[in-house]
């Protein structure tokens, strides 16, 4: 019986001491739990509020670089922004009222509009006097002198001094046309210049066959006349025709003196 009893005493001593143990453990659990949320929040709560001072120190910054107030990215707005430069600047963002008025610088919209609408460039017919692009390009190629083409029966006839420069150039190159100076004194003698000094007469069939008579009259009768250019198909021969205020005879005393 006393067994019995002491045993019995003995289970409720480890029972209550198992208990007091066991509590013990659970609250001081939830006493470690308690102080780490008090610590985490205590975190969170730091971090937040660094975290307000960072924006807010970016957003000084961006109020010292562009002069306005621009709220953090996540309340950002364009349109406001937009709206507080038109603001500033005095604009209207209203949209206007009826039709734009015409100024002194051009038509006013509606016409122009009307003029767009009714106006095809494509719809336009091409002028009568409008050169083909064929004839164009014909007439470009007809500059270029072919000497198999030049007619010899042709009397001597004037040309510019564009073409006596020009053209022929490839014929003169290669010995089938030549270009030669000569010189109308004022006492009617034609010379051809030979070199610098040295000139040699033209009798006149000479120069009537290399000039014809009508340019030899064009220049002994035109004083204002200080050059002339003239073609010979026959001979192959451009001329270049230049007035002297001398005359030969004086080019000849000249001479015998020296």
């Amino acid at each position: 019986m006393n067994k019995a009893i002491i045993a019995g005493l003995i289970g409720l001593a480890v029972g209550a001491t198992g208990g007091y143990f066991a509590c013990n453990f659970i609250n001081k659990s939830k006493i470690d739990k308690a102080i780490s949320d008090g610590i985490q929040n205590g975190l969170d709560m730091y971090r937040g509020r660094q975290k307000i001072i960072e924006n807010e120190s970016k957003k000084e910054e961006m109020i010292k670089t562009t002069g306005r107030n621009i709220n953090s990215i996540p309340h950002f707005s364009a349109t406001s922004v937009v709206k507080d430069i038109i603001a500033e600047n005095g604009y209207s963002s209203k949209e206007p009222e009826g039709k734009p008025e015409a100024d002194d610088s051009g038509l006013p919209f509606d016409v122009a509009a009307d003029i767009s609408e009714k106006h095809n460039i494509w719809d336009e017919e091409t002028p009568d006097d409008i050169e083909e692009a064929e004839d164009y390009e014909n007439r470009q190629e007809s500059d270029v002198v072919d000497m198999a083409k030049l007619d010899p029966t042709v009397p001597p006839y004037e040309i510019t001094a564009d073409q006596y420069n020009g053209e022929l150039e490839e014929e003169c190159a290669n010995g089938f046309w030549d270009k030669i100076t000569l010189v109308f004194f004022k006492d009617n003698v034609f010379a051809e210049k030979t070199s610098m000094n040295d000139f040699q007469t033209m009798s006149s069939a000479e120069i009537s066959a290399a000039i014809g008579n009508d340019n030899i009259k064009k220049m002994i009768e035109d004083i204002n006349l200080n050059r002339l250019f003239i073609r010979n198909n026959k001979l192959h021969i451009d001329y270049e025709i230049v007035a002297s205020g001398r005359s030969y005879s004086s080019v000849l005393h000249e001479d015998d003196e020296e």
